[in-house]
Order: C-alpha cells, then structure tokens, then sequence
C-alpha cells in the first residue's frame, strides 16, 4: 500500500493512504483531495498522483505550476519508495508498503536521511533509535543577531521543526524588532543535511551575503552567511551540538603556558576545524580543560566554549602610521640634540681649531663681525622656529644664513629635518582631507539615499531610481546603501512585472469568455433556436473568467429562448387541433411538425403526428383507388356530369402532405398523363 506524507513548514498535515484505482489532485480548490493553503506559487489544482503502468506518479496540471524534484522544476516523474518533493513551503514523501518491507529499516522521522555504508544505529537513553553517519558530526543551527557595531546581540538555537520563519510578527521563530521588515520577511529549511533560505515576498526583500534572494525559489545557504534586511544583521551559523561531549572524552594534559604550541604538534582532532564544523555557542559554560590555540573564525561564527575570545593582537601597519613615526623620530632626534648640555648661544670658535681652507668656519671668520652676529641670530631663530614646529619659518631663517654661509654647524641637519617635518605635515594634511571628503561624500550619499527612499513607490522604475541617485552615484555606485535601494526597487519591479503578466493572462481569458458570448447571440438572432441554446450553454459551461456576467446573461437568455419555444409550440398545437376539428389534416399534421422542430423534447407531438398522417393516409389511398378505377374505365380527364381519374389525383396533391405516399403516387399518374 502506498502512501503519501504532506508536510507544511515542517509540521505533518496530511498522511494520505493511496488507492490506485484513484487519482488524487493537491492545491487550493475546496474539493481537491490534498487541500494546501493559498500560498504565493500554489495554484488551485496544482498536480496530481496516479497510478499507471505499474508505478505512482505525479503530474503538474496548473498551467503556471511546477513542482521541485531533487533540486530541479519538474512538470512529471515517477515515484519511488522514500521520493520526495516539494512545493514551498510543502514538502511531501513517498512510501511504498511494498517496497519498504524489503529495504533495510530507518528511522521512520528521517526518510530523507540515506543510508550510509559503515553506519551503525545505537539505542539512545530513552530507548529511541539514533542513526549514526559515518564521516558527518551532527550540527545545530543557530542564527545569530548583531548590531551595527557587530556585536552580538542574540543568539537563537533552531531546533524545533525543519523550517523557521523570520519576521517582525511576536509568532515568528525568529523575531526582527524593526517595525519597516514585514510580518514573514523570509523562511530558513532544512533540506536533508543541508539549509536553503527562500524570501517570503517581503516588501524589502532579504539579501543573502548581499545578493537578494529569490522568493520563488530556495537559494542554498551555509554556516557563516550574512543574512540582511534593511539595516538588520544576522549570521546563520551550524554548530557541532556534540562537540563538547566528544571533546571530554579525549584525556590530553593541559598545555603548559610557559612553552609555545603551534597547530602543527596538536592532536588531529584538536587542529583547526571546517567552517562547517564550528563548535557550539554555550556560553557562560565552566571552561574546558583543554582548548588549543586556534585561529578566530570568520566574522559572523559563534564564540568558543567557555567564554569571549582573547583579545586579538593585530599587526602594526607601519605605512599608516609612518607620518606619526616621522614625527616622533624628528622630535626625539631634536629633544636630543638641542637639550644635550648646550645652551641656545653658539660658543665662540675654539681658537686652537684648525680653520682649513674652504671650511664652514673659514667662510664664518672671514665675515664682517655684524654678520656674524646675523648668522648667529638667524641660527638661533631658526632653531626656536623648529622647535616651536613653524617648519616653514624655520627653513626660511636657514636658507637666509646658507645664502651667507653653506655649512654653518648643523645647519644641513636642521634643514633636513624640517624638509621632513614639512612633508609630514602636508600628509597629515592631505590625508585630513581625504578623511574629510570620505565624510563628507559618505554624508551625501546617505542624504540622498534617504530622499530616494521616500520616492519608492509600487511604480517606480530602475531608471527612476538610477535618476534621483545621479548625483552620488560617481562618488561609490557599490556603496551599501545604495545596492539595498537597487535591490528593493529591483523587487518591486519584479512583482509588477510578475502581476502584470498574470493581468494579461487573465484579461485574455475575459476575452475568450466575450467571444462565446458573442457567437452565441449571433446564432440567437439567426432564429435557431436549438442551436442558440447549445451556444450559450458552452459559455455557462466554461471555466474562464467572467467578471462581466456572461454566464448568468447566457442562462436568463436560455431560459427567454425555451419560453418562447413553449409559446410557440403551444400555439401550433392549438392551430393543430383547428384544423383536426375542420376535417383539415393535412394543416394540422403541417402544424404540429412546426411546433416537433421548435421543441424537440416534447413527448406528445410524435404520437399525435403519427396518429394524424395514418388517419390521412387513409382518406388518401381511398381517393387513390377511385381515381384507379376510373382510370381502369377510361375515365381520365372525366366530364362535366362526372369527374375522372386526374380530379381525384388532383385531389390527392391538394390534400396530402407533400412526403406522404399518396401524395407521390398521385403526382407520377398526373405526370404520366401530362397534367402537370
């Protein structure tokens, strides 16, 4: 016996015992034998399961339908025992009685779980069976809630069911607190041992690493994927449940702090994990009594057991701060200098040096004793200047005194720091600018990010919003902000599009209806009656759309057409029964055949036309025979005294109806004879 499991979001709704004899439809109609919620993809008969050569199989009958059956669209396929597919948010399972009882046995809540070679099933505490696979660690899935600054903010375990919807209604599974996300902004599914995340038609659409995703068909999802809505932040994360069991089972002494342990002397099963095996998020846990120094996760991972993560110590970018360095040398170096033991007055020239030719002290000594005490001055400026970081001034006050002297005592180092400290300060200066202009086109953009928003209207286009964000959109067209106005608008114009085509669609069957009804009123002013009716009955019978109220004009119509018909027909039967009481036949039998083709159905005008021609056709042939027997006596055209045989014939065509036997044999005699 087979059977069929239907399950919404998860929960089972339907456990269907399959007859074969039957076939069984699923969708929204009333009537269907699977009836499914009105979802956003289900049609009123979506598909059915029947039974036909030897296998159950099912077949999409929506027109605009389609079913997923391993991971693809499919309009038909064959059932096998354990098949399963879907229509989100349903999923439905296949059993076969028959085919079961041969198949090793698995856990009945799990048919998607395929057996695995090597696997082995071990009886839990509370005496349920859980299945072991080889090779894969059972993993939880968490979502985990940040905020603007990525800190965490909530973690949630999703462990009930195989489906969890997001939204800002208090029933989700996975409350957003922000009152601009819809009700059920998106819906995460186990499919088998993997997650899929599909959008719920949300108003906003979700983005899945920033990319939106599809509300008509599941996107993939795995362990460290950002999930975005608007400016709400959520990271799926799957987590080794049993980590911290397996974990205590291996007896490894606690490392010794004193000495450094890299990955590579670990023991494998302490080396750093997949991303798809992170360990699980339990905080406020006593500590482990072993954890190896691992890498931190990728951003959006759950922390370690045990408590936060240790501070991180980052690398010192030296190119950054290379112009604070600068800087500090160029201080320390003059600190160090200039506070050494000397005061600000040159000393007087040691008289016992050796002033060799060409030397600076030379060049000092050969000049005039007030231009001496110029340099002097001038030295002793530019170094207040450069200690007072007037960079500029000071380096003015130096050019002056080489102009006069090349190589005055420091002079070229003092030159060479301030050239230095100049160039710091122009960095400085033209990183404050970019800064400033990073800030101030961060500023715009958000400005007219938020004038564009108000514009968001169910008509707007991607070229209208392209339009209003013209003015920033030379400065970071892939700023965040912007992408997440594009992507709305995007689906906005997507369900338009998708309801203009269902318009299209409908206001071409509206047509379709129009033109029955209007052939049918065609066939109703021709005067066929009977066919009138046939035609308007092809329109009540149509499925089509009737907003105009063809079918019940089309029904009144019918219901004119047959009392005309009774009228009518009542009418010659009355004339029928005149002629009758006048001896008159041949107008009655006439009569009554009008009101026969006017009213088909009647079950009397038969009989009485029977009754009325064998009466006729006795008058007839009695008159016939007279009309032979003056023919046998030579009396054809007869006389005036006495009529012949071609009056009688006469006769005959006079009063007969023109199909009845005598009427014929009377026309060949007179014919015979040239009388007509």
């Amino acid at each position: 016996m087979a059977r069929l499991r239907v399950r919404l979001r998860g929960k089972p709704v339907y456990d269907l015992t399959l007859s074969e004899d039957r076939t069984y439809i699923a969708g929204r109609k009333e009537d269907s034998d699977i009836v499914l919620q009105p979802e956003k993809g289900i049609s009123r008969e979506h598909f059915k399961v029947y039974f036909a050569n030897g296998a159950w199989n099912v077949e999409v009958v929506s027109r605009y339908g389609e079913v997923v059956y391993n991971g693809e669209q499919v309009q038909q396929f064959t059932l096998d025992h354990g098949s399963q597919f879907a229509i989100p948010p349903y999923e439905f399972d296949f059993l076969n009685t028959s085919a079961e009882a041969s198949m090793p046995q698995t856990s009945e809540e799990s048919p998607h779980l395929p057996a695995v070679a090597g696997a082995e099933s071990s009886e839990g505490f509370d005496g349920s069976e859980e299945k072991t696979v080889i090779g894969a660690s059972p993993t939880t899935p968490y979502i985990k809630i940040v905020d603007t600054q990525n800190e965490t903010q909530e973690m949630l375990r999703l462990d009930a069911g195989d489906s969890w919807v997001a939204g800002r209604d208090s029933s989700c599974h996975i409350q957003i607190r922000d009152q601009r996300v819809s009700r059920r902004q998106f819906e995460i599914r186990r499919a088998g041992s993997q997650f899929v995340i599909i959008d719920l038609g949300s108003v906003n659409g979700t983005l899945l690493n920033g990319t939106p995703i599809s509300a008509s068909e599941p996107t993939p999802i795995k362990s460290g994927d950002a999930i975005s809505v608007l400016t709400n932040y959520l990271y799926f994360e799957l987590h080794d449940s049993s980590f911290q069991s397996r974990l205590e089972l291996v007896n490894v002494q606690p490392p010794n702090p004193l000495v450094p342990m890299g990955s590579e002397v670990l023991p494998m099963e302490y080396q750093q994990q997949p991303s798809h095996e992170l360990m699980p998020y339990q905080g406020g846990m006593a500590p482990m009594p072993y954890q190896p120094q691992m890498q931190y996760p990728a951003v959006g991972t759950a922390p370690m057991p045990g408590g936060p993560l240790p501070t991180e110590t980052k690398k010192f970018d030296f190119q950054k701060n290379r112009p604070k360095i600068i800087v500090g040398a160029v201080v320390l170096l003059a600190l160090a200098y200039f506070f050494s033991g000397s005061n600000n007055e040159l000393p007087p020239p040691n008289p016992g040096a050796l002033v060799g030719p060409g030397s600076p002290q030379e060049a000092f000594l050969k000049l005039k004793p007030e231009q001496q005490a110029l340099v002097r001055q001038r030295y002793k400026d530019a170094k207040n200047l450069y200690m007072q970081g007037k960079y500029q001034l000071a380096q003015d006050e130096i050019v002056k005194i080489q102009e006069v002297v090349p190589d005055y005592e420091d002079i070229k180092e003092i030159e060479r720091l301030s050239k230095e400290a100049i160039f710091i300060q122009e960095q400085q200066r033209r990183q404050e600018e970019i800064e400033k202009a990073k800030i101030e086109t961060e500023e715009k953009i958000q400005k007219q990010a938020t004038e564009c928003q108000k514009k968001i209207n169910p008509s707007i286009t991607v070229a209208d919003l392209e339009e209003c964000l013209s003015p920033v959109l030379q400065f970071n067209p892939e700023h965040p902000r912007i992408l997440e106005l594009k992507a709305q608008v995007e689906h906005i114009n997507a369900q338009r599009e998708a309801k203009d085509a269902e318009r299209a669609v409908y206001q071409s069957q509206v047509a379709k209806l129009r033109a029955l009804y209007d052939r049918a009123q065609k066939v109703h002013k021709s005067g066929k009656p009977l066919d009138a009716i046939a035609a308007y009955e092809k329109v009540m019978e149509s499925k089509l759309p009737d907003p105009n109220g063809f079918k019940s004009q089309s029904q009144r119509n019918i219901a004119s057409i047959r009392q005309m018909m009774n009228s009518k027909t009542a009418t010659l039967q009355s004339e029928a029964e005149k002629y009758y009481q006048s001896q008159n036949l041949k107008g009655a039998i006439m009569a009554l055949r009008k009101a026969r083709a006017m009213d088909p159905t009647n079950p009397d005008l038969p009989e009485r036309i029977e009754r009325y021609t064998v009466e006729l056709r006795k008058q007839m042939m009695s008159i016939y025979q007279e009309g032979i027997l003056e023919e046998s006596f030579g009396n054809v055209d007869g006389g005036e005294s006495k009529s012949g045989a071609k009056d009688k014939w006469r006769k005959i065509l006079e009063l007969d109806v023109p199909d009845g036997e005598y009427y014929k044999k009377a026309y060949i005699k007179l014919k015979k004879y040239g009388a007509l």
